[in-house]
């Protein structure tokens, strides 16, 4: 009697039965690696009324996105390119032709003239750390200028999910707007040190500690958002009254052609408290 084997290349019945057993486990794994690679729009800001007007507290928020639906990550870390300051708030002119500089401006901060009056400027010290812990922001300091095409640069490396103080304003607690940034998606596209900013409201409060040894409270007045080309330098760089803030990164739609989302995040505040 003779024996007849299988080839090498035949496939055996019990695992033809198995096929269709690996293909949908295949496909679930393929749908939850499509949805981790997906985050949640950065919140937008609830609105852009100083502490005068805006309800108390964080009763006034509205939910962490007010746009229904997911939109594809970023591939890159985003906190944009943003505007170097027109008139820089050490007094220093920025660069011919910094981009990002053609929205609307005004002579001084919008909140300049509102809310409680801001304390007594304190000497230079850099800053170290950022803490707010409305959105759970805990975050080193690093100093970053502006790069070659006038814009600030960006925390980048080892640093990238760091918040930075742009080393072209003053540092916090001195007299002026101090300008902090950070990105708002990492690598990847999930969320980064400043993805919760535009949830913050008036009352919210910002803590910098400095090299000093001292720490700043600032009290957020105004939380708004920017088409990136039509950024508020002066309103955003220019003289205050007294020692400010500016918390920076992006937000709005990702704009998949260009790899970055199109607006700017920019919350207001003053300085109402320091301890050493």
């Amino acid at each position: 009697m003779t024996t007849k084997h299988q080839g090498r290349g035949a496939v055996r019945p019990a695992a033809l039965g198995l096929l269709p057993v690996v293909c949908l486990v295949l496909g679930v794994l393929l749908v939850v690696v499509a949805i981790n690679r997906q985050v949640p729009d950065p919140p937008r800001p609830a609105s852009a009324t100083s502490a005068v007007d805006a309800p108390a507290g964080r009763g006034g928020q509205t939910g962490p996105a007010d746009r229904a639906g997911r939109e594809t990550a970023a591939p890159v870390a985003d906190a944009g390119k943003t505007a170097a300051p027109g008139t820089a708030a050490r007094g220093t002119a920025a660069p011919e032709g910094t981009a990002l500089t053609t929205g609307p401006q005004s002579a001084t901060a919008p909140g300049a003239d509102v809310g409680p009056e801001t304390m007594a400027a304190l000497p230079a010290a850099e800053p170290v750390s950022v803490r707010v812990d409305a959105i759970g922001v805990d975050s080193p300091l690093h100093a970053l200028g502006l790069a070659a095409d006038g814009t600030l640069e960006v925390p980048s490396g080892a640093l990238v999910d760091q918040a930075a103080w742009y080393s072209g304003s003053p540092t916090p607690g001195e007299s002026g707007p101090s300008v902090l940034e950070g990105h708002v998606t990492g690598p990847g596209g999930r969320p980064s040190v400043f993805f919760e900013l535009g949830a913050l409201v008036p009352g919210d409060r910002v803590e910098v500690d400095r090299a000093d040894g001292s720490t700043v409270a600032f009290e957020v007045y105004r939380v708004d958002s920017y088409p990136k080309d039509a950024f508020p330098t002066v309103a955003v760089y220019g003289p205050t009254p007294g020692p400010e803030l500016r918390l920076i990164t992006c937000g709005g739609e990702f704009d998949t052609t260009t790899g970055h989302h199109v607006d700017n995040t920019v919350v207001y505040a003053r300085a109402v408290a320091a301890d050493s």
